[in-house]
């Protein structure tokens, strides 16, 4: 049975090490330390940063935690060896985080399917991106370290090979994620640009059509005598001109596809 124990009893746990070694594996963060043949203690944090400390030989199993979902996992483990103990814990470990990387693809992809067939974008979608993007950094975080480690594992005891492929397949799970995470924010990004590109055309086309009329208006304003000045059908001239060319352009413009 793996006995469990909190941290502020992990002085008991450093009781099974060395007294050379104790000093390194305070300094370190995660490290896994084969102390003898069949003799290991490994540190590693886990995504909510709780440290756990599991020591494990040919008789016992030690594990020294904070987290609820550690402890929870070295319930009804209950092996004659303690490697097996510790190799039965780190399946135990990992049996739902498929599940939950899942969730999070799940997540990803429903934020896709809302953000990209709106007809306008939404004004939160780049913060919802964002704090989907630090999950699943979060989560790359924590399998790196737990690849790094049970690499160290594997390469200290063949009997953990098992433990080490099921966490480069998590890894892998998450990069794939994180890749996707950045192909909807690039397809998020292209969205708004595409608008605001719609918006400029707008106010282009706006600015074209006024810009004759502009031309009108000084043209007409200026401190001169003109013959159009005497004339009785000037103003309806000037009105009948500024109108044709407005209805001239939109007609041009029309033709272009341009609104």
């Amino acid at each position: 049975m793996i006995r469990l124990l909190d941290t502020e009893e992990i002085s008991e746990l450093y009781c099974c090490v060395d007294a050379g070694l104790i000093d390194h594996i305070r300094d370190s963060r995660n490290y896994v330390v084969p102390i003898e043949e069949d003799r290991y203690i490994m540190a590693f944090h886990t995504m909510n940063q709780n440290k756990t400390v599991i020591y494990a030989d040919g008789r016992r199993c030690i594990v020294s935690s904070d987290d609820e979902y550690v402890r929870q996992c070295c319930e009804g483990i209950d092996r004659e060896s303690g490697l097996g103990e510790m190799f039965e814990f780190f399946l135990a470990l990992t049996s739902e985080d498929v599940y939950v990387l899942e969730g999070l693809e799940n997540k990803i992809s429903d934020l896709e399917d809302e953000l990209l067939t709106r007809g306008k974008p939404d004004r939160n979608g780049i913060s919802r991106i964002v704090a989907l993007r630090k999950e699943v950094l979060a989560a790359k975080r924590y399998y790196e370290q737990m690849e790094f480690l049970s690499d160290e594992l594997a390469e200290a005891s063949h009997y953990f090979d098992f433990v080490d492929k099921k966490f480069d397949r998590l890894l892998e799970f998450v990069m794939h994620l994180q890749e996707y995470i950045e192909q909807v924010r690039e397809a998020y990004q292209s969205q708004i640009d595409i608008e605001q590109n719609n918006i400029m055309k707008f106010f282009t086309v706006v600015t074209t059509i006024f810009l004759p009329l502009t031309l009108i208006t000084g043209w007409f304003g200026m401190n001169l005598q003109m013959p159009e000045f005497g004339w009785k059908y000037g103003y309806i001239y000037a009105i009948s001109m500024s109108i044709s060319v407005v209805v001239i352009m939109m007609i041009i413009f029309k033709k272009k596809k341009w609104f």
